[in-house]
């Protein structure tokens, strides 16, 4: 909490993109500018109405399933390639063999979105879209000193999103890619924080192969599907025993079950 007090339990980790915010505009432009600058191209683009309806839909698709910021460099070489990405196996069969790509593009990637961002800072917070059942319960849940947040997303932005939607969380409460590399990562890291047990955070992640990890190591934890979920991301859920939740307004039900508001 802001006081240094201890925080009432349970506490409430929330990933950030596909969960809070629907970041897909603004990584589609921001990843379309870095894989121009990897081609030494001039082009610059700042809006999705740069984009044709089959591209929007193409980046759409595929988007769910990049873990980082480096992996965009997969789908933005496989529509050079015009290389087809039917399922998380294929992806991950080019992740490794691209792997060596990953890191120098992530580096790209966030340098073009501070060029976006530094440019026009009310244009790039409009590339996204807050889902605002779920930041009206963040914002209570913040109040009560029991938000966290774990991301891959650079902090930065995460702050400049919520800022907007009047949530000013702490520093310390937000892990974004530059504490953590993994979601289990940032959870064994809020816990030793917090002084907390396993079961007292509650995790919810739109990509399964974030959340299958943290599971097994006994860390309640959800699959929020109201965005852009995967069908096979449901599967794997299932096989795993891991609760899916539907809708926005059942972040709510689930916080009142488990903890007073």
């Amino acid at each position: 909490m802001n006081d240094g007090a201890k925080p009432a339990l349970p506490l409430f980790v929330f990933d950030f993109d596909g969960v809070v915010c629907d970041s897909t505009d603004e990584c589609m432009v921001t990843s379309w500018n870095a894989w121009e600058q990897w081609q030494a191209g001039k082009g610059f683009r700042t809006a999705v109405a740069d984009f044709s309806a089959a591209e929007c839909e193409r980046f759409r698709t595929l988007r769910p399933r990049v873990r980082g910021a480096g992996e965009y460099y997969i789908i933005r070489r496989s529509f050079a390639e015009g290389i087809t990405i039917p399922d998380q196996r294929t992806y991950d069969g080019l992740m490794t063999q691209w792997k060596a790509h990953i890191a120098p593009f992530a580096k790209l990637f966030f340098e073009m979105r501070d060029r976006l961002r530094n440019d026009n800072l009310p244009l790039w917070i409009d590339l996204h879209s807050v889902y605002a059942e779920v930041v009206s319960v963040m914002a209570e849940l913040d109040r009560q000193g029991r938000l966290y947040i774990a991301t891959l997303k650079d902090g930065k932005s995460v702050k400049l999103i919520l800022a907007r939607h009047g949530i000013e969380i702490a520093a310390e409460r937000l892990l974004d890619e530059s504490k953590a590399k993994s979601k289990l990562q940032a959870l064994d890291s809020i816990r030793q924080h917090t002084a907390c047990n396993r079961t007292d955070l509650v995790f919810i992640d739109d990509n399964v192969t974030h959340i299958v990890e943290p599971h097994a190591s006994g860390y309640p934890v959800w699959l929020a599907a109201w965005g852009a979920s995967l069908p096979e991301y449901r599967q794997v859920a299932s096989a795993h025993g891991i609760p899916v939740l539907e809708a926005q307004d059942s972040v709510r039900q689930l916080v009142c079950e488990r903890g007073i508001f």
